[in-house]
């Protein structure tokens, strides 16, 4: 019975796409986040240097983009993955928007008002003021891809070195109540369809490590906040899915995947998880630049002390864009994509099939419970993360 119950869950997306085969395929994406997903908005907004237009950054592509890596990113994956060309900065402003557009920039921050970047408020507005680039059912159909909040962690964890247990979850909650008020700015203006990657144990990065002088272990604090912080977001996702007509919502957990590779890297095809590609001091935390960078960026997980290399990326894309539920869930993004938007509706069409059959059928009636299976799926994916903010190296 439980096997039969696993396999309905995960084939449940495909049962829809069956039941309504009239969806349309997303092919618009739009992009919120900081120096993880920023594909070049950075060097049009700062008035100083940017490291990430400069070489090394871009080396494995054979140039420098203002992406924060060897090469290519997240966001450039998902979206060779969607069929359509990678998402253009929004501060470009002669880049093509047709397919969406990225308002990603590094430095940014959920709270607070950091210098030469957008907070995650910032880049909502920006995109209000051009969403009449998109058609509402462009905006509806879309989806809306999002990494944000390791500055405030490291931030805070820089500044509070010792927080009490309130505190720390004080801070974390000021960080989702803006998330949640961003979320449904977006929601408002027809977006329904959220990626969200969470956040990487923080502690783990080599910026860090090294910061601390203790590079064999990770940072305790910023990975626990980071960790209380995917708890009370992936809380928020299932509140919000309940709450808003036609949410829906993928939830990657990013800290496990970054956790797993910095322990095992080999298992992963790195060479190390501890010392990044580029930079210097004991584990390239700091100051990377041509005259420090590694030979082979594909043999690491971080290419500068807070970045992923394009390997890493790369691996990130394919999880985001076709895992199973042990890693990102309730839909991955190759999911998320076909979901119809009225989806309450086939629901509904699909309780009343299930009615139908319950004479025949009477004992595996609460096996298609629809409600309990969604009950059960949010359960589990609670207890992940759970199970993934006990870890402390």
């Amino acid at each position: 019975m439980a096997i039969l119950k696993s396999h309905f869950v995960s084939l449940f997306p495909l049962l829809l796409l069956l039941h309504f085969p009239t969806v349309s395929f997303a092919q618009t994406l739009f992009v919120f986040g900081d120096g993880l997903y920023d594909a070049g908005n950075k060097q049009f907004l700062s008035q100083n240097r940017v490291d990430a237009s400069f070489p090394p950054y871009g080396v494995t592509v054979g140039q420098a983009t203002g992406r924060w890596s060897d090469g290519s990113i997240v966001p450039d994956y998902l979206a060779n993955f969607m069929g359509i060309p990678r998402i253009s900065p929004i501060l470009q402003t002669t880049a093509d928007f047709s397919h969406g557009a990225n308002f990603a920039i590094a430095d940014a921050s959920v709270l607070g008002s950091p210098p030469e970047t957008m907070t995650l408020s910032q880049q909502v507005r920006k995109f209000l003021e051009n969403k009449n680039k998109w058609t509402n059912q462009t905006r509806s159909e879309a989806i809306y891809l999002i990494y944000i909040g390791s500055d405030d962690y490291l931030n805070y964890a820089k500044n509070n070195p010792s927080p009490s247990d309130d505190q720390k979850q004080a801070f974390v909650d000021q960080v989702i109540t803006t998330l949640k008020a961003e979320i449904k700015v977006v929601y408002g203006s027809g977006g329904r369809k959220f990626a969200f990657q969470n956040l990487a144990p923080l502690g783990c990065l080599p910026a860090v490590k090294q910061a601390s002088g203790n590079v064999q272990e990770c940072v305790k604090l910023p990975s626990e906040m980071a960790a209380l912080h995917n708890k009370k977001l992936l809380q928020l996702l299932v509140e919000l899915s309940r709450e808003l007509n036609g949410f829906q919502y993928s939830f990657y957990d990013f800290f496990s995947s970054i956790q797993n590779r910095v322990i095992k890297s080999k298992t992963y095809t790195f060479e190390t998880g501890i010392a990044a590609c580029c930079g210097t001091g004991s584990i390239n935390g700091t100051d990377c630049s041509a005259k420090n960078v590694c030979a082979k960026p594909e043999e690491y997980i971080f290419f500068d002390g807070k970045h992923l290399t394009q390997e890493a990326n790369l691996q990130v894309g394919h999880l985001m864009w076709g895992a199973d539920p042990e890693v990102i869930g309730p839909n991955n993004i190759r999911e998320l994509m076909v979901l119809p938007l009225d989806i309450t509706v086939i629901l509904a069409d699909i309780h009343k099939a299930m009615a139908a059959m319950r004479p025949r059928q009477s004992k595996i009636e609460s096996l298609y419970d629809i409600k309990k299976m969604e009950s059960e799926m949010e359960n589990h994916w609670l207890y992940q993360v759970d199970k993934a903010s006990s870890f402390m190296i």
